[in-house]
């Protein structure tokens, strides 16, 4: 043991000091080492707290959230109405907890600044089920099962010292939520987060609900699926796969003992997804696919590091021919290199953990801010395990081949002036990690080349509106938990005050116009709700007319720029006191009047039997994209906002100069109208187009940074292999200049080479990134995973950077002396 300990300490030392012999080498493979194992440390690390690391709760393999869909509306997510909440509770027999989750935009007033917060109304099992504990206070008990809104809250850390400054004193404090009164009885840790989905920013407000008297419906309606769904923890004992068969046969139950509430034509059924799935289920591709490509990035690196070893070996052949000749054996000489590359692993390990640290930071800042998880991204222990794993395999990347073949060189030949004995065997070596590195840079550019591609062409989607020049500000008018006791329960004031904030937001500086709706374009806000068509007969198997619904002032077609197409918009005229009209979108009426003209036609909502007034069709608009760009626009129906208020509006101001220069001037107008209420998500229609694409944003930025280095590794290795291959060369070359050949011809010969070698990675690639891109076809919008030109467009860079990064050599190689280099032989 001591002996193999000395052995190791002593190749070791002699390893280190060949490095100090070669600092520009050192430093060269530490560069290459620390870049691609800091990039894979970053990347997994954001890998690591979004997709991997466990949602912080006990046992979290066993939450799930329930929720429904409408399969043959093709509506996969509709959530839970409060008949069915108490069905999974108290019969489906699944659950060891379910809680039923509401969130909703309130007011905080009373203070010295009016905010919008987010709530999130559950039922009082909410915490149980995730087994949380408060920081202080208590979290909510049997004690808080009302009938409707208990008034008592739980608040978040964040709230908890901005508004009473860190205090214990808060609890049993007072806060006036909505024009409500509410008794705060607990703070949560600064870590806890709502694990699911939320409106627009962090839950910092949890209030006690029951969901079965006012504000919500009395009685509730099976078919009220207000609630966005419920958070679940299986019983002991039951797998997610047996509970997703049973949770099938207990909705065919409910189909059965109600009929008229499930009819077929619907398709109703329950859904459940695991909890962490549904959190982080959009990113986890784009994030995994990152992942991968950062490691192909250091397996290139790895090749360019093989390759700086093979061509040091080739300066070492006599020294490790005397080596053997003095009576090492082919184990110990191979130990001592291997000993080298693991040395080199170590130091570019810890170089790239520092790089790492950088690089997360970067990362964190490039995020889209809907990224969920996006505050627990931190370098931890296990990045650190990782980043460690990574150093310590990447030398048997890089290090075996050049160490074997090495090692394995004859004595006789080594030690013989000017022998090529061993060069053949390293010049193809070389050559086969260009090409594999070639090949792995043209699956991350053809990948990068496909993302950029179908960005481009997202970006030049017709948005079905101008989004140049204008500001958006929502508002949220209190609701209390008796709704009639509100100052804006009744249509009338609601309109009236929205009136005012508009004449108010058309007089001030730079603004030339200012509308309202309640959902703005690129908004996942629009209702969803089934209509009946005056004229056309349906019958239990027909597919139900389902359209999106919006509420829209005078005006506001005009503002955004959506064209009429025939017909009219709304003006100050379409109010309460005269006949329900809507505005509908071109996809509406291509859907249900294909082949005759909409206007004057009447619709309602709900089925025959509804009692919901007819409303007569007086225009048809241009589609405006919906919640996603890439989607095609769903149907859409328009109501004026004189005769359809809502507690939730938009503003949409249109600006001569800078939009974001409005915002705190459309705040104060706002408080002058009503100073209990407060303006939030204060952002430009630009923003909002941005935000959009965001996550395709990052996704290929990201793979074309990793694609772009790849190109700049891949151009390094095949400069070092023609370097190497000119000086492996020269006496060649100088016989054929003798001879006559032109410096021409000898420049062609070395390119020649590179783009041979180039070719063959591009063939190699070319298969590997037809199979490999296909992962991609999600992310991928009017361009295919093998579109011809992205793989032709991405073949000629390749051949051109080799050429590029070979063109030296070749002109090194042509300005051979002949006598200088039959003299060095």
């Amino acid at each position: 043991m001591l002996r193999l300990v000395d052995i190791v300490r002593q190749d070791v030392r002699f390893a280190w000091r060949g490095f100090m012999r070669a600092p520009g080498f050192l430093l060269v493979a530490v560069a290459t080492l620390a870049l691609g194992i800091g990039a894979n440390s970053a990347i997994f690390t954001v890998v690591n707290a979004v997709v991997l690391r466990p949602l912080p709760y006990p046992q979290p393999e066993r939450l799930v959230r329930v929720s429904g869909a409408f399969t043959a509306l093709n509506l996969p997510d509709i959530g839970i109405s409060p008949p069915e909440l108490a069905d999974y509770r108290d019969r489906s027999q699944l659950f060891d907890g379910i809680a039923g989750i509401y969130p909703i935009n309130a007011n905080l007033t009373e203070v010295d600044e009016p905010e919008r917060v987010e709530v999130l109304l559950v039922s009082p099992s909410y915490f149980d089920v995730l087994g949380a504990a408060p920081q202080l206070g208590r979290l909510f008990g049997p004690e808080d099962n009302a009938p409707g809104i208990t008034e008592v809250v739980v608040i978040s850390d964040a709230l908890w010292r901005r508004r009473f400054a860190a205090s214990p004193a808060a609890i049993g404090r007072k806060l006036r939520i909505d024009n409500d009164w509410y008794t705060v009885v607990g703070v949560l840790p600064k870590a806890f987060r709502h694990p699911g989905r939320s409106l627009l920013t962090d839950v910092e407000v949890w209030a006690p609900a029951n969901f079965r008297a006012a504000p919500f419906p009395v009685p509730p309606p099976r078919s009220g699926y207000f609630m966005s769904g419920a958070i679940a923890r299986l019983a002991p004992g039951v797998s997610f796969e047996d509970a997703q068969q049973r949770l099938a046969a207990f909705g065919a139950r409910l189909r059965a003992e109600y009929p008229n509430d499930y009819p077929a034509r619907s398709g109703w059924a329950p859904a459940m997804v695991p909890l962490q799935e549904d959190l982080v289920g959009r990113v986890k591709r784009a994030l995994l696919i990152l992942c991968g490509a950062v490691g192909f990035v250091l397996m290139i690196a790895c090749a360019n590091i093989a390759n700086l070893l093979l061509a040091r070996a080739s300066g070492r052949q006599r020294e490790l021919a005397v080596r053997r000749a003095l009576g090492s054996s082919r184990l110990r000489v191979l130990s001592l290199l291997m000993t080298e590359s693991l040395l080199l692993a170590v130091i570019g390990g810890a170089a790239g953990m520092c790089l790492a640290v950088w690089l997360v930071d970067a990362l964190v800042a490039l995020v889209p801010a809907g990224l969920p998880r996006a505050s627990e991204i931190a370098v931890d222990t296990r990045v650190l395990w990782f980043t460690a794993v990574v150093a310590l395999a990447t030398p048997f990347l890089f290090g075996v081949l050049p160490a074997w073949q090495s090692s394995g060189a004859g004595v006789h030949d080594a030690l013989k002036e000017g022998s090529r004995g061993s060069a053949g065997g390293r010049r193809l070596l070389r050559s086969a990690l260009i090409v594999a590195e070639f090949a792995l840079a043209l699956v991350l550019l053809v990948g990068a080349g496909l993302l950029v591609r179908s960005f481009w062409r997202l970006q030049r989607v017709d948005l079905g509106f101008d989004p140049h020049h204008v500001v958006t500000a929502r508002l949220w008018l209190p609701q209390p938990n008796e709704p009639s006791t509100g100052p804006y329960f009744k249509h009338e004031p609601r309109v009236a005050l929205y009136e005012e904030i508009l004449r108010r937001a058309r007089a001030l500086p730079g603004v030339t116009a200012a509308a309202a709706a309640i959902a703005l374009p690129l908004d996942a806000r629009r209702g969803a709700a089934t209509i009946t068509i005056d004229g056309q007969e349906s019958d239990a198997t027909s597919r139900v007319p389902t359209v999106q619904t919006n509420v829209a002032s005078a005006g506001y077609f005009e503002l955004m720029k959506i064209r009429l197409q025939r017909g009219r918009t709304f003006t100050d005229g379409d109010d309460q006191r005269t006949q329900p009209v809507a505005v509908i979108s071109a996809s509406m009426a291509r859907r249900y009047w294909p082949h005759e003209d909409p206007i004057g036609r009447r619709v309602h909502f709900g089925g025959p039997q509804s009692k919901s007034p007819w409303m007569t069709v007086v225009g048809v608009v241009d589609d405006v994209k919906g919640e996603r760009i890439e989607d095609e626009p769903p149907p859409m129906l328009y109501r004026p906002l004189r005769q359809a208020s809502n507690l939730l509006l938009s503003l949409v101001l249109k600006t001569e100069g800078d939009p974001r220069q409005v915002g705190a001037a459309l705040a104060r107008e706002v408080r002058a109208a009503d100073p209990d209420q407060p303006t939030y998500g204060v952002k430009t229609m630009d923003d909002i187009v941005t935000a959009a694409t965001a996550s395709r944003r990052f996704a290929t930025e990201l793979l074309g940074i990793f694609a772009a280095l790849a190109l700049v590794l891949a151009a390094v290795g095949i400069y070092g292999v023609m370097a190497f291959l000119v000086g492996q060369r020269t006496r060649e070359i100088g016989i054929r200049i003798a001879l006559g050949a032109e410096p021409r011809a000898v420049v062609r010969l070395i390119l020649a080479q590179a783009l041979g070698l180039a070719a063959a990675g591009v063939i190699v690639g070319a298969i590997g990134a037809a199979a490999l891109t296909r992962v991609l076809a999600g992310m991928l919008f009017e361009v295919g995973p093998t579109d011809p030109a992205t793989y032709g467009g991405i073949a000629v860079l390749l051949a051109v950077t080799a050429g590029a990064a070979a063109w030296r050599p070749a002109r090194r190689a042509a300005g051979v002396d002949p006598i200088v280099a039959l003299r060095v032989e």
